[in-house]
């Protein structure tokens, strides 16, 4: 029988609710500024803390965004879009992507262009699913006996970070930006096709 998660004490809770007003006001900056350098003294002061609260709760510039960018790609589980047809289920892993990144614009394309690790993506990388899939597709018959599913899946990984980082630049539009990380799926699979 498992036992029961004890309950958070009063100073986790109050150290909690200060990390997300913390990251809640980092990233309100964010959307009404995003040209303005983000500092840990404005992020203080709109948090309503001391510039120490922050770096001790939190850490240094780089950690703040770590901080928000989990935030914000909290809904973002690749690995749990559930579609029988590998091809497919890779067009809807690129889609969540994408439409998650599309939800909040400003603060991702500050996020992804002003955080010195932008080419991680946390614990929301969807390589893994994505190689999952063409794992899936060799199962299946629908690749070619002999494809390396890891070299192909990091492959479409690495065409769906360049194309994000092209929206973030602003090169792609939010059609293109869809249409071109759709495009990095056919590319890879018909690769790998029989």
């Amino acid at each position: 029988m498992a036992k029961d998660k004890p309950a958070t004490g009063l100073r986790e809770r109050s150290k909690q609710l200060r990390i997300d007003r913390i990251v809640d006001a980092a990233l309100e900056i964010l959307r009404e500024n995003p040209d303005e350098n983000l500092t840990l003294d404005r992020v203080a002061a709109r948090a309503e803390v001391a510039p120490m609260t922050v770096f001790n709760l939190i850490g240094n510039r780089d950690q703040l965004w770590n901080a928000m960018t989990d935030r914000a790609l909290k809904s973002l589980e690749p690995s749990s879009v559930a579609i029988t047809d590998p091809r497919e289920r890779a067009y809807a892993i690129v889609e969540e992507v994408v439409r998650v990144l599309r939800s909040d614009p400003d603060v991702f394309r500050q996020l992804l262009a002003g955080w010195s690790q932008s080419g991680r993506v946390l614990q929301h990388d969807p390589t893994a699913a994505l190689i999952d899939c063409l794992h899936q597709a060799l199962r299946e018959g629908t690749a070619k006996p002999g494809v390396n599913a890891r070299k192909y899946g990091e492959v479409l990984a690495a065409g769906l970070i360049g194309t994000i980082h092209q929206w973030t630049a602003g090169l792609l539009s939010d059609r293109a930006f869809r249409l071109r990380a759709r495009a990095v799926v056919d590319v890879v699979f018909d690769a790998a096709r029989p």
